[in-house]
């Protein structure tokens, strides 16, 4: 039986011009994607271009030139692509060149029930091993449903692709003609060292990411960074659509082992690879690789099964409401949707699993800076998450968790996290919609939101919080402490027996400008969705030289150390801004609060009048 195969082999074996004779006017033509593009078939494609006429050519990931859409081969050639590679854009916003819309898990259905019949597949492959089993290498994804339904298989054999394991392979016998011609596989280089924006998104992206977590992750400078985020962690597991650069260096760095995924564990699971040739070089042959078709890939069904799934994907806007736009700036077709929507539904029905959106909060456009974040998406835009999908959305200001949020909520939390240049025509909008309270205030920062300020405590129990500034979406979050207080508490506190903590006090105390005010709280539980268990700010006089002091902890986190930490912290921000007086009015009761004052180690001085102690703290 091996004999035969090479037999079969040999005499299917013929020149790139050759083979594409086989393709006649009218034919759907499906391009292998990506890395894996069989350059050489697609030069004879477009010399043979005066015999043809009518022939779409059809790519799920076109990352080359796509000399098929140049405009003199209207005639013999149009373009369909899933995604709107650079060698696209141009004619697909010229109408020289379809969009096709659609998730890469139901490409291959489209392909076998022939609602999208394949006529010729033009794969790349390695040189069949000893049973004949030829490898796709870098590009499975819809390539290989695209070859097992086509009519016609021409396969260049490219000893420089990789044998890639996994669901991967097509037979000798499955091809039609096969076409020898090495040449480097097409690459996507590094790009240019992470920006500041960049890498405070990357930053925040990296507390979603737990210990023995599996992700996906796309393709590019933002994806780059948040997996250069995570050398710290333990365990991680891949199930992604793409394998990239930034996977193969922390796989080599012990990071990704894939030891507690659910499925296919100790495997980096793909559909596709998109990066260098050192890339290339760690796949080939390697056991722990496994590259599967996008109907498996990028399933729902299957992402779900994965605990801890953190699915990060970019986004090109995102509304008030949480609706984001992928393959589009409002008419303007960039992109494309690809797995996305496959795996931000998926990771949110997976047990611990996370949908993760991603964006830069402004862009440049033609009449300048541009906020990413919008009152509505423009008119045109596509909806890749909706609603009612939507979990996390991140930019360098903060993470936004969206899921279970009503619309005020969502907005306040989305404003947040916009450039503080766009928060107030943002909140306008908010007003002009019904979305937020039409009282809700939200003051000019005199400074972005203060990152640096960010503190994760250790209590003496062990436990941890994190100190962080408090942000105007933290309303609820306060409002959730307040009505978990006893009533020692709302009196030691407030030093009255307060009942109710409506939105008017609540907005005041949520909105400070981190100059004359500051305000921390200390949080517990994943980003967004965190409970506040402490309160401490401090407000200063006109000066700016002294300060008035206070702050309070939720009942069950008192008495382990997390008042006296809340203090010291705001001490030291204090102290850096030039505050060398600091004040506080405590109950004489409040044993507790006065302790941590005289330890303090500052300056003390009290006077007592009518059960309340004058506290004078001097640095």
């Amino acid at each position: 039986m091996a004999g035969n195969w090479r037999e079969r082999y040999a005499d299917k074996l013929v020149s790139a011009d050759f083979a594409v004779q086989k393709v006649s006017s009218g034919d759907r033509v499906f391009i292998g994607s990506g890395c894996g593009e069989p350059q050489a078939l697609v030069r004879a494609l477009v010399q043979a271009s005066d015999k043809l006429n009518d022939v779409e050519v059809m790519q799920a990931l076109p990352l080359g030139p796509a000399p098929h859409a140049d405009k003199q081969y209207t005639a013999s050639f149009r373009a369909n692509t899933l995604f709107i590679g650079p060698g696209l854009r141009d004619a697909v916003s010229e109408a020289r060149a379809d969009y096709t819309p659609l998730l890469l898990s139901q490409a291959a259905r489209l392909f076998k029930s022939r609602e999208l019949p394949i006529d010729v597949a033009m794969v790349t492959v390695t040189p069949p091993d000893e049973h004949g089993l030829c490898s796709l290498g870098v590009s499975v994804d819809v390539t290989r449903a695209a070859a097992k339904a086509a009519k016609i298989v021409i396969a260049q054999v490219n000893s420089q692709m990789p044998y890639v394991l996994g669901d991967s392979f097509l037979h000798v016998n499955q091809i039609t003609w096969l076409v020898e011609h090495d040449e480097p596989l097409l690459e996507m280089p590094p790009l240019d060292e992470p920006d500041d924006v960049t890498e405070q998104i990357a930053a925040h992206v990296s507390r979603l990411v737990p210990d023995g977590a599996t992700l996906q992750v796309g393709i590019g400078r933002i994806p780059d960074a948040i997996l250069s985020n995570l050398t710290a962690r333990y365990d991680l597991g891949v199930h992604s659509d793409a394998i990239s650069d930034g996977i193969m260096r922390l796989a080599r760095a012990g990071v990704i082992t894939g030891r507690q995924k659910t499925l296919n564990r100790g495997k980096i699971v793909g559909s596709f690879a998109v990066g260098t040739h050192e890339l290339f070089r760690f796949l080939h042959e390697n056991p722990q690789v496994a590259l599967h078709p996008s109907d498996y890939v990028n399933d729902p069904r299957i992402i779900a099964q994965h605990d801890n799934m953190v699915a990060i994907n970019g986004a090109a806007e995102v509304d008030l409401t949480g609706q984001a736009s992928v393959d589009s700036f409002g008419p303007l077709l960039r992109g494309g949707i690809g797995g996305r929507a496959d795996f931000i539904r998926g990771a949110a029905m997976a047990k611990d699993g996370k949908a993760v959106v991603v964006l830069p909060s402004t862009m440049q456009t033609p009449l300048g800076p541009q906020s990413r974040i919008k009152a509505g998406l423009e008119e045109g835009a596509g909806v890749f998450t909706t609603r009612a999908d939507a979990q996390y959305i991140v930019t360098e200001y903060g993470i936004a968790f969206l899921h279970g949020r009503s619309l005020r909520e969502r907005a306040m939390s989305l404003i947040s996290i916009a450039h503080p240049d766009y928060r107030g025509e943002l909140l306008h909008a908010a007003k002009r919609r019904r979305i937020v309270y039409p009282n809700q205030i939200m003051p000019p920062p005199r400074q972005p939101y203060p990152e640096r300020y960010e503190y994760q405590a250790t209590l003496r129990d062990e436990s941890k919080v994190l100190i962080r500034p408090i942000r105007s979406d933290d309303e609820s979050r306060i409002k959730d402490m307040f009505y978990s207080f006893s009533e020692q508490t709302v009196y030691l506190r407030f030093h009255a027996s307060l009942k109710t903590m409506s939105h008017n006090k609540l907005q005041v105390f949520c909105n400070v400008d981190y100059d004359t005010e500051m305000a921390l709280v200390g949080t517990v539980g994943e980003p967004g969705e965190e409970e506040v268990v402490a309160v401490g700010r401090y407000l200063t006089d006109p000066s700016k030289t002294s300060a008035e002091m206070a702050f309070v902890v939720r009942d069950d986190w008192q008495r382990k150390g997390l008042g006296t930490i809340l203090f010291q912290r705001l001490l030291e921000i204090g102290r850096s801004n030039g505050i060398r007086k600091f004040s506080a009015e405590v109950l004489i009761e409040n044993s507790g609060m006065l302790k941590i004052f005289h330890r303090s180690g500052l300056n003390i001085e009290t006077t007592t009048e009518g059960g309340v102690v004058h506290v004078v703290m001097t640095v």
